[in-house]
């Protein structure tokens, strides 16, 4: 027995051998979707064996090359294919690269992931995701936790592969602070019939929504797994139902991306609109309705009856005449006569006349406002809704609260975290809801130009400063005559419901003359930077600008938000292609190079 075993080792290792020689590895991609909005984030690098070979998969593969000491060289072959693969062409989506906390330990891994060895492919360090495996335990883990700020520091990021199978979970987490979590495939698998994977997923949610760490949900194959992790708020998945890996990268589905749509419509229909645009309607309840005519006494027995019950409305025909509440109706019927003296009157006479009442198409931020107004007798008073000035229900002033908050917390969950502005969910949200109800509307897309540059020469920190002040350019130019919302980087959406007066002029001009106040007085009086392109040849670039292209319902009919969004990204490439190079070219010192794709015709 011992033997066939040593037979096989050996032949085991003949073939890994002969694979590490021969190269016999190609990589295959599976994309990562945001479970948001369908697009593609990224891709995992997967590695498949070339050809027949005795060795069964690429994990026996690996098991072999990790016990005879030859994991080094096989991860290298893999790493460099993939890189060669994936970055054959231009990618913005990052590539997601497997590795264990051993090889990262290794001073040829950091060799080998230097920014010179990067240029190579054309690639930059924040394209690249480290996926690091918790199924092998981390010996010591201060080490490994400046190993991986140093990685973060070269903007290079980090997830953690298999949360809920390894060794080390949640503390792991807690040491490292990873960028992204990948849910391991035992969790999502049948998630929607199992209510402890359930409750363990959302709990995972809560968690990264506060340390704002992005989730991944591994091993999707049903396509009512993926509605679940949408309604928990898992930001991206990755599976066979969505696409499986293969060596040329794949797009979603259409089939795939409308389930998205649709499931991302259903879950955030009210909680991802905000206070000032989510209806009152969509929380009122029916409430207890009676007649101006009834008498208190019976009026006395439905609060009996019904022991949560605030108060009724007085109602007939569907006009609202008053209200009544327990409080004040226990107060007039209390004392030594109150029950004598009002039990045989009618409610119509003893109903408050003053009370708060708003038509169903009023915000709820509108009607907390005026719930709150009210004087101290009245504040807890239950606030009545009409739909065309007919009786549609009641709002009590814990849901109107309550909802007011749950609403805000799901807000700021949406919103990009630099900016506060909502995302990408808000914004469709909001296009969605100008759609349905046909009103007129134009949308803007912005686009900062030279903005890599400003960032490569002055730093993240001034380059959030830009990103910052063209969101608040936009909220004051517009103000409460629209709404402001941030894609994401350096694109933001502006929707506005009554036209803005030179709209593009003024937001350009003031937010240029903000953002070039950053420049030092030397760029300033140049007009422009230089800073080493990718390939480190040195280039000139403008001063940061903003391109800003726009479309309306009155000019042409949408049916989607998909298809405004097609409209405004064609008219946005129509724009970028519209460059000029300015007479100041020629004063450009010699040295420097100029790419004609760096300047925008304004």
């Amino acid at each position: 027995m011992l033997e066939k075993q040593r037979d096989k080792q050996e032949k085991y290792s003949r073939e890994l051998e002969r694979i590490l020689e021969e190269k016999a590895v190609y990589p295959v991609f599976q994309p990562i979707v945001s479970l948001r909005d369908g697009s593609i984030a990224g891709y995992e690098a997967l590695s498949r064996i070339s050809g027949k070979s005795c060795i069964e998969d690429i994990e026996q593969l690996f098991l072999c090359a990790e016990e005879s000491g030859r994991i080094w060289r096989l991860e290298q072959l893999c790493r460099k294919k993939a890189l060669r693969a994936y970055f054959a062409e231009e990618r913005s989506e990052k590539l997601f690269l497997n590795v264990s906390p051993h090889i990262l330990d290794d001073a040829k891994f950091e060799a080998g992931f230097t920014r010179e060895y990067l240029e190579r492919y054309h690639a930059a360090p924040s394209q690249i995701v480290f996926e690091i495996t918790e199924r092998e335990a981390v010996e010591d883990m201060g080490r490994f936790q400046g190993l991986i700020a140093h990685y973060k520091e070269q903007n290079y990021q980090i997830a953690i592969d298999d949360a809920g199978a390894g060794y080390s979970g949640l503390g792991l987490i807690c040491d490292i602070r990873p960028h992204y979590i990948k849910l391991d495939r035992k969790l999502i698998h049948d998630i929607h019939r199992s209510s402890i994977r359930y409750a363990m997923v959302k709990g995972m949610a809560e968690m990264a929504g506060i340390s704002h760490i992005k989730l991944i949900a591994e091993g999707i194959e049903q396509r009512e797994e993926m509605e679940t992790l949408i309604q928990l708020g898992i930001h991206y998945g990755q599976g066979y139902y969505l696409a499986r890996p293969e060596k040329e990268l794949q797009h979603i589905s259409k089939e795939v991306l409308e389930v998205i749509r649709e499931s991302n419509f259903k879950r955030h229909s009210i909680n991802n609109q905000g206070v000032d645009t989510c209806y009152i309607k969509n929380i009122l309840t029916a409430g207890i309705i009676v007649e101006p005519g009834k008498r208190v006494d019976e009026v006395l027995e439905i609060f009996e009856r019904n022991h949560g019950l605030t108060g009724v409305s007085i109602v007939e025909e569907g006009q609202v005449y008053g209200i009544l509440t327990r409080e004040k109706l226990m107060k007039k019927l209390s004392g030594r006569y109150g029950f004598s003296l009002h039990q045989n009157k009618k409610a119509k006479e003893i109903m408050e006349e003053c009370f708060l009442s708003v038509e169903a198409d009023t915000s709820i931020s509108a009607v907390s406002e005026m719930a709150m107004e009210r004087g101290q007798e009245d504040l807890y008073d239950f606030v009545v809704v009409t739909d065309k000035d007919r009786y549609a229900g009641i709002v009590t002033v814990r849901d109107l609260l309550r909802r007011a908050t749950e609403i805000n917390v799901n807000m700021a969950r949406s919103s990009n975290p630099l900016t506060g502005l909502p995302g990408n969910l808000l914004i469709e949200n909001e296009i969605s809801r100008c759609l349905k109800e046909k009103r007129d509307f134009t949308v803007a897309y912005l686009d900062l130009d030279n903005f890599k540059a400003f960032n490569d020469v002055y730093g993240f920190e001034k380059g959030d400063v830009v990103i910052c002040l063209l969101g608040d350019v936009l909220k004051e130019i517009i103000g409460k005559q629209g709404f402001v919302g941030h894609i994401g980087g350096d694109d933001f959406i502006a929707v506005m419901y009554h036209s803005v007066p030179d709209f593009a002029k003024r937001v350009k001009t003031e937010f240029e003359h903000r953002a070039h106040a950053l420049y030092s007085q030397q760029d300033r009086r140049k007009g422009y930077i230089a800073t080493a392109n990718r390939h480190g040849v040195m280039e000139c670039f403008p001063l940061v600008s903003v391109t800003i292209v726009s479309t309306s319902n009155r000019e042409r009919e949408y049916g989607s938000t998909y298809e405004l969004s097609e409209e405004l990204a064609l008219r946005k490439k129509q724009a970028k292609k519209e460059k000029i190079k300015t007479h100041w070219f020629s004063s450009v010192p010699s040295g420097h190079t100029i790419q004609e794709s760096n300047f925008m015709a304004e």
